[in-house]
């Protein structure tokens, strides 16, 4: 995975967003950033696509989940469109597939698959805006009540927010 590729993709994302508020309108981010994004009735196996077509790209996510799974997949989606619209010209999130351990995908898609959910954390969950989160509390970091206060901030899942807190090291 190519983090230093992906950190520098969201950090130009953010920039042209700015000023960034909590929590992050990744809709309107990548509507600025010339997608639609469009709600679909997509089955209860997938959870969003991306499907590009003469350089425009759509985002269609599943419109049946919860706000949180919804706003993590138009990020997912939307890195996808960063960092691989040269590779392939429709993406597809299907959770039986890439959330199984069983995955009949290769190993570069799979690996395409993780750079696009960190791209997604990464945005959702900006590295200086978890810091000054973090500065800001007086309640346990490492404490269910922790962790639930700052994804009820960042709107997003608790175990996206406990894996990104991880990730940058702040346990």
């Amino acid at each position: 995975m190519n983090i230093k590729l992906i950190h520098s993709k969201v950090n130009a994302v953010l920039k042209a967003a700015s000023p960034i508020t909590l929590p992050v309108d990744i809709e309107s981010i990548a509507k600025k950033r010339g997608l639609d994004v469009l709600p679909y009735e997509l089955g209860p196996d997938v959870s969003g696509l991306l499907a590009i077509k003469d350089g425009k790209g759509t985002i269609g996510y599943n419109s049946t989940e919860t706000r949180v799974r919804r706003r993590f997949t138009i990020a997912h989606e939307l890195g996808h469109y960063e960092l691989h619209k040269e590779k392939s010209d429709l993406f597809v999130d299907k959770q039986f597939i890439y959330r199984s351990q069983n995955s009949p995908i290769t190993v570069d898609h799979q690996i395409m698959e993780h750079e696009a959910n960190y791209f997604a954390s990464c945005i959702l969950m900006p590295t200086d805006q978890v810091r000054k989160e973090l500065e800001k509390m007086d309640i346990d970091l490492v404490s269910e009540e922790g962790i639930k206060h700052l994804a009820k901030v960042f709107e997003v899942s608790t175990t996206a927010m406990s894996l990104r807190i991880d990730k940058l090291g702040f346990f």
